[in-house]
C-alpha cells in the first residue's frame, strides 16, 4: 500500500492559512480524496465552518484545546490521525496547524507507530503575514520556530505593502536560509499535492522505481559540537538519507542550520535561536539508533541547565 502524502501548513493567526486550505478543497476536491486536520487552541473551531460552507467534498478532523505538536498531545494525536486515516481511506492529509503551534515535533508524530507504514511528510508550508508580522510581540519565538521547519513560505498579503518585501525576505532567509520563498495575496499560489511535493525529499533516479518506504526519526540534544566533526557527520549519513535538516549549537557558541539532500551537505550561520541542537532525517537506510549513536559520539561538551 502506498503512503499518503502529509502535508503541514503553519502560520500565525490571521496569516491566510484557512484561506489557503480553501483554494486547495475548490482546487482538488473533485478528483482527490482529501482529508483535512484543523488544530485549534480554543474550545470552538469557526475555521471549520468556513470550510464547510464551500460545499466541497472532504473529510475533516477537528481537534481542540491545545496544540497536537505538543509532547503532551502528540501521542493523542497520533492515534486519532490513525484512526483518521484507517476510516476515511484519503488520497492526501492536510493539516491546518493552530497559530501557536510549535511544528518540530512532527518527525516524532509522523513516525509514531503505524503511522509510520501510512503516511509521509510532504511538505511543510508556513504562512507569513507580510502586514503584521512585525507586530507579533511575545508570540515571534513560536512563529520563528514555524519558519524555520518549514520548506516553504508564503509571504502573504503583499498587496497591502507599500514598501515590497526586500527587509521581510532578510529576516526569513536569516531564520531559515534553505526554504524555499513565494509571494502571494490571498493566499493565491500554487499548491501541488502529489508528485512536485515529493521531490523535496527524494533523488530524481528514484522516481521511476516507485516510492520507497520512509521513515521519519529526529535528534534532539543539549550538547555542542565543533564544526568540522558536524561536517564529517553529515557527510557520513546525508547519503544513506533523502534530507537530513534542523539546527545544531556549535561549541564556538553559535548555531547552524543544516540542510543535507542525497549526499549534499549545507550549514549556515542562524542567527537568535536558543534551543537544543533538532535534527530530523527522512530515509528508509538506517535506524533512530544507529544515527542517534553517531551523534553522541562527536567531539562535543554537555551544556548544562
Amino acid at each position: 500500500m502506498a503512503k499518503i502524502p502529509f502535508h503541514i501548513i503553519s502560520g500565525f493567526l490571521g496569516s491566510g492559512k484557512t484561506t489557503l486550505l480553501k483554494r486547495i478543497v475548490d482546487k482538488y476536491s473533485d478528483k482527490t480524496k482529501i482529508g483535512i486536520i484543523q488544530n485549534e487552541f480554543a474550545p470552538a473551531n469557526i475555521d471549520g465552518k468556513v470550510l464547510r460552507g464551500t460545499g466541497k467534498d472532504f473529510s475533516l478532523l477537528e481537534i481542540k484545546n491545545g496544540s497536537v505538536f505538543c509532547s503532551c498531545m502528540s501521542v493523542n494525536f497520533a492515534r486519532s490521525l490513525e484512526k483518521f486515516i484507517s476510516s476515511c481511506q484519503p488520497d492526501v492529509v492536510i493539516i491546518e496547524s493552530s497559530g501557536f503551534s510549535d511544528t518540530t515535533s512532527v518527525a516524532e508524530i509522523v513516525s509514531f507507530g503505524n503511522l509510520a507504514d501510512k503516511i509521509y511528510l510532504a511538505s511543510n508550508w508556513c504562512i507569513v503575514d507580510a502586514v503584521n508580522y512585525a507586530k507579533n510581540g511575545l508570540q515571534k519565538e513560536r512563529v520563528t520556530h514555524q519558519l524555520r521547519m518549514a520548506d516553504i513560505i508564503v509571504i502573504n498579503k503583499t498587496d497591502l505593502l507599500e514598501n515590497g518585501t526586500g527587509d521581510l525576505k532578510k529576516e526569513i532567509k536569516n531564520t531559515n536560509p534553505f526554504a524555499e520563498i513565494k509571494e502571494a495575496a490571498y493566499c493565491n499560489i500554487g499548491f501541488e499535492i502529489g508528485a512536485p511535493a515529493v521531490d523535496k525529499f527524494y533523488p530524481s533516479e528514484v522516481k521511476a522505481l516507485g516510492r520507497p518506504e520512509i521513515y521519519s526519526m529526529v535528534i534532539r540534544s543539549r550538547k555542542r559540537t565543533n564544526k568540522e566533526s558536524l561536517l564529517r557527520f553529515l557527510h557520513e549519513w546525508s547519503p544513506k538519507a533523502f534530507r537530513i535538516k534542523g539546527l545544531v549549537n556549535l561549541d564556538n557558541g553559535k548555531t547552524v542550520a543544516v540542510q543535507c539532500t542525497s549526499g549534499s551537505v549545507e550549514i549556515e550561520e542562524i542567527k537568535n535561536i536558543s534551543q537544543d541542537s533538532e535534527l530530523i532525517a527522512l530515509t528508509n537506510e538506517f535506524t533512530l539508533r544507529k544515527w542517534n549513536m553517531a551523534f553522541k559520539e562527536l567531539g562535543t561538551k554537555n551544556i548544562c541547565g
